[in-house]
C-alpha cells in the first residue's frame, strides 16, 4: 500500500473479512473509536468497547490512544496505553479488529500524476517534476493523556459517564429500599406467625392443666380479615424474603454496571 495522496491519512480495515478494504479517513483533529452510537468510527464487534480508543491528528501526524478498553489497543503488537504516533504501514488493532495505517504522501507543486506524457507538438520530453521536499517529522515523543484533546468530545464522554452513574446510583438506592422493606416484612411476618403458634401452644397447655377444651383450635392463631394470623404472617415473611433477594440482585447489577462505566467511559483527564 502506497501513501495516500488525498491529503488525508487513512486506516484500511484488514480484519474482519466482512469489512476488509473499508477505508476510514482521519479527517478531523479528534475521532473516537468504539462500538457505541456516539463514536465517530464504529465497529460492530462484541470485543470492541463502547468507547474503545481515541485518534488525534496534528497536521499529517496521527496518534492513537487506548481509553481503558477491555480488549486493548495495539500498534504492531505493542499496547498503546499512551498517545502513540502512527507510521505508514503500521498495523493497528482494536480488540479483534485490525487496520493498516496509510500516511499522507508529502507533495509540493503539481502532482506527478497530473503531468502529460509529452508536450503537444514537441518531441522534447517533458521536464522532470520538481523534487519533493524531505518528509517533515512530527515525532514529539510520548505525551501525557490530556495534552492532546478535544474539549467537545471529552465533554461528551463526561456527560455519558455522569448519565450512566446517575442510573447506577438510582439502582443502588432502589436495591437498598427493597432490602430494608424485605427485612421489615420478614421480621413482622415472622413475629405474627410465631405469635399464633405460641398462642396455640399456650391454649393447649391451659387445656391440659384445667381439663377444659382449648379456646383456640387453630395452630395459626386468630383470624385477620378471615385468614389465620399465622398464615398471614408466613405470607408476609415470604414476601419480605423475596424482596431481600431482589434487592441483593439489583445491588450486584449496579456494581457490575459501575465497573462497565469505568471501563467504557473513563475520565478523560485522570490526575
Amino acid at each position: 500500500m502506497h501513501p495516500t495522496i488525498s491529503g488525508v491519512p487513512q486506516l484500511v480495515v484488514l480484519v474482519p473479512d466482512t469489512e476488509r478494504g473499508r477505508r476510514i479517513e482521519v479527517s478531523r483533529d479528534t475521532l473516537l473509536v468504539g462500538r457505541g452510537d456516539g463514536c465517530d468510527i464504529r465497529f460492530d464487534d462484541p470485543f470492541v468497547s463502547r468507547t474503545h480508543a481515541r485518534l488525534q491528528r496534528h497536521g499529517h501526524a496521527v496518534y492513537v490512544q487506548d481509553l481503558g478498553s477491555s480488549g486493548g489497543t495495539f500498534v504492531n503488537g505493542v499496547a498503546a496505553a499512551g498517545p502513540t504516533e502512527l507510521r505508514h504501514g503500521d498495523i493497528v488493532r482494536f480488540a479483534d479488529v485490525e487496520l493498516r495505517f496509510a500516511a499522507v504522501e508529502p507533495r509540493s507543486g503539481p502532482a506527478v500524476e497530473s503531468l502529460p506524457d509529452a508536450w503537444p507538438g514537441s518531441t522534447t520530453p517533458p521536464p522532470p517534476p520538481p523534487p519533493s521536499p524531505s518528509p517533515v517529522s512530527f515525532d514529539i515523543g510520548y505525551q501525557r493523556d490530556g495534552v492532546f484533546h478535544n474539549v467537545g468530545r471529552d465533554q461528551y464522554i463526561l456527560q455519558q459517564r455522569e448519565s450512566f452513574l446517575r442510573h447506577v446510583a438510582a439502582t443502588r438506592t432502589k436495591a437498598r429500599w427493597l432490602i430494608w422493606l424485605g427485612v421489615v416484612l420478614t421480621v413482622a411476618g415472622g413475629a405474627m406467625f410465631a405469635s399464633g403458634v405460641l398462642r396455640f401452644l399456650s391454649a393447649i397447655a391451659d387445656s391440659v392443666q384445667t381439663g377444659a377444651e382449648p379456646s383456640t383450635v387453630s395452630p395459626f392463631g386468630g383470624d385477620i380479615g378471615g385468614f389465620p394470623a399465622g398464615l398471614v404472617g408466613w405470607a408476609l415473611a415470604a414476601i419480605g424474603s423475596f424482596l431481600i433477594v431482589i434487592g441483593i440482585v439489583l445491588h450486584i447489577v449496579a456494581a457490575s454496571r459501575r465497573k462497565r462505566v469505568d471501563r467504557d467511559y473513563p475520565v478523560p483527564f485522570p490526575h
